[in-house]
């Protein structure tokens, strides 16, 4: 039998579980020791994965067949032991209840947090000059040309920018103290590709996650081989206890061996986002790994079971992994990021700067509405991104987007049919100055009316549970016999867009050609083509012509850090940059260098 109190006189029960303080309530597997004191089940595993091997509360000794049942020995009891075990009282408080592996989250705490949150945002609001309006996603619109003749058909490109707000400085402040809880899931390689310098990298890496991660944040450690082991034994709040039993693991289990599956870890890793009974508002899955599968697998129907509103951000050690295949996958997890780290210093600072964007989200479930007059019809969308309807041309098109980070910008880029405007329709603008008027004439006509459709964005604030949509704004475009000569110049801001989205597939068509040479021609052809663009000279094209012509020391070398800028360019997010990355340093905003830095000072200083 469970050894009895060394008090004679029985405690009182509780209807708290002594271990995590949260109440002992119907629907949960709870286990009662011989001196009367109930627990939850997986609060005792925890408990005794940690050495403790006492009630938590009178610190009457366990029984070694209970403790080696919650410890998950693999070795099979006696017939003595098992007779004890059976003996001990598993109380199921409800029928056909699966028994759940994750620690639950305190919603009461949570929606503290959001209150805070709130009460944080009003209070910087209002200290600003205008205290009626909450900062919001600015919008602009661009076309190619400010002006087209009436008499012509044609085809020009437009640009949609979105401005993400920042965080103010009074909410910062509120941030450090309470930021969003996030359930966080890192899926992580130990087969034998991973041995020596590799395994000692993701060790650091895994224990610095632990370490920067707080009670309220719940944590999964999944490893894999040819198999998958759940480390962690499901997500973990991560109070002082379970960040030793992690750390413990992390040191003690897992070792480089075997063949390589990333889809046994993927398999877990998702189950476990997918199959939570509680949520934090903040989720993501990390992989970690050299991506080097035994094998290919095709992965696009196992990633449709990571939820949505969860990204999978994908993390490559060093030039031997497999690139194409992180992109791939971060590309099928809502819009997650590829990160290629290529040296030892830069770990922390890869991770950082994922975990920051996390903190700092001011805008979920975005939706821009595009809609333009009749006959003027979208005929291509060139920025990666779900719009509907799919088939083209469409007068109207709504573009789906995950989320934006405080100061993060993101530019749509399409193209637009101008159909031929009538005699009926022209009238107004047959009076228009003709290209012989001065300067003024030519911004007296761009200050009038000349609207050829409009775009609106509907978003959910995160941070307030609020949804917003912002005011019209409208595509601008003059229409006249002979417009005036400087109206038909190309706009060089969108011109730099467009240059941007063309290194973007050229990026994509370079790594799919397995040819190295074959490849290396793809990335010329774009840079002449830059060069010979009106935006050459621009800083940021100069930039782009700079990471294509750049010479790597092997081709693995070469494959990774193309598709890290290929990431960089098609997400517009900042993560961890090499040094000569140079045009993809762009998108590492103010803001999130600046908790970079704070995070580092206070973690891994």
């Amino acid at each position: 039998m469970l050894s009895s109190s060394p008090s004679d006189t029985p405690l009182p029960l509780t209807d708290d579980c002594a271990i995590c303080l949260m109440t002992l309530a119907p629907g949960t597997v709870l286990l009662t020791l011989s001196c009367n004191h109930k627990f939850h089940l997986q609060c005792l595993v925890s408990n005794a994965q940690a050495q403790n091997k006492e009630c938590p509360l009178c610190r009457a000794t366990i029984d070694a067949s209970v403790l080696q049942i919650l410890a998950g020995s693999t070795q099979t009891p006696t017939p003595t032991q098992q007779t004890q075990v059976a003996q001990v009282q598993v109380t199921q408080t409800a029928t056909n209840v699966p028994p759940s592996v994750e620690d639950p989250i305190d919603e009461a705490v949570v929606r503290h947090i959001f209150e805070q949150f709130t009460i944080a945002r009003q209070a910087a609001i209002a200290s600003l000059d205008d205290t009626d309006n909450l900062p919001l996603i600015n919008t602009v619109t661009t076309l190619e040309y400010l002006a087209q003749a009436a008499h012509e058909e044609s085809n020009i490109y437009g640009l949609i920018t979105l401005q993400a707000p920042s965080i103010l400085q009074r909410e910062t402040n509120s941030i450090a103290a309470a930021r969003v809880p996030i359930d966080l899931v890192c899926v992580v390689d130990q087969s034998g590709s991973m041995s020596g310098e590799k395994m000692v990298l993701l060790k650091k890496t895994l224990i610095y996650i632990v370490e920067q991660l707080n009670e309220l944040d719940r944590l999964a450690i999944v490893s894999f081989n040819s198999t998958a082991f759940d480390r962690s034994h499901g997500l973990k709040r991560m109070n002082q206890q379970n960040q030793q039993i992690l750390t413990n693991a992390i040191n003690n289990d897992i070792a480089s061996q075997g063949g390589t599956y990333i889809g046994s870890g993927l398999q877990i890793g998702t189950d476990l986002l997918k199959i939570r009974q509680t949520k934090n508002p903040l989720s993501a899955l990390l992989l970690l790994t050299d991506g080097q599968d035994n094998q290919e697998h095709d992965y696009r129907q196992l990633m449709e079971n990571l939820p949505e509103g969860a990204q999978c951000h994908t993390f490559g050690y060093g030039p031997d992994h497999t690139a194409s295949l992180l992109v791939e996958l971060a590309q099928l997890g809502h819009g997650g990021t590829f990160t290629y780290i290529d040296q030892e210093q830069a770990v922390d600072s890869a991770f950082v700067m994922v975990l920051a964007g996390l903190f700092t989200c001011v805008a979920e479930e975005i939706c821009v509405n595009i809609e333009f007059n009749e006959n003027y019809n979208v005929t291509h969308f060139h920025s990666k991104y779900t719009y509907e309807p799919e088939q083209l041309p469409s007068t109207k098109i709504s573009v789906k987007l995950h989320n934006l980070n405080a100061d993060e910008k993101r530019n749509l880029v399409f193209q637009l049919h101008i159909p031929k405007v009538d005699d009926e329709q022209n009238v107004e603008m047959a009076s228009q100055p003709s290209a012989s008027q001065d300067e003024s004439s030519d911004a007296n006509l761009l200050s009038e009316n000349h609207s050829v459709g409009h775009v609106t964005v509907t978003y959910m604030d995160p941070n307030i549970s609020r949804s917003i949509t912002t005011n019209p704004v409208s595509f601008q475009l003059v229409r006249a016999s002979s417009p005036p000569t400087n109206l038909l110049q190309i706009n060089p801001v969108l011109d730099r867009q467009r240059n941007r989205i063309e290194t973007t597939q050229a990026l994509e068509q370079a790594m799919a050609e397995n040819d190295f040479q074959a490849s290396r021609t793809i990335l010329m052809t774009q840079v002449e083509k830059i060069k010979h663009s009106v935006s050459a000279q621009d800083p940021f094209c100069q930039e782009l012509i700079q990471d294509l012509e750049r010479v790597y020391p092997s081709e693995r070398e070469y494959r990774s850090s193309h598709c890290h800028t290929y990431m960089s360019h098609r997400t517009e997010r900042g993560t961890y940059v090499p040094s000569e990355h140079v045009s993809s340093q762009r998108y590492n905003t103010d803001h999130q260098r600046q908790l970079v830095a704070s995070i580092q000072r206070k973690y891994f200083s």
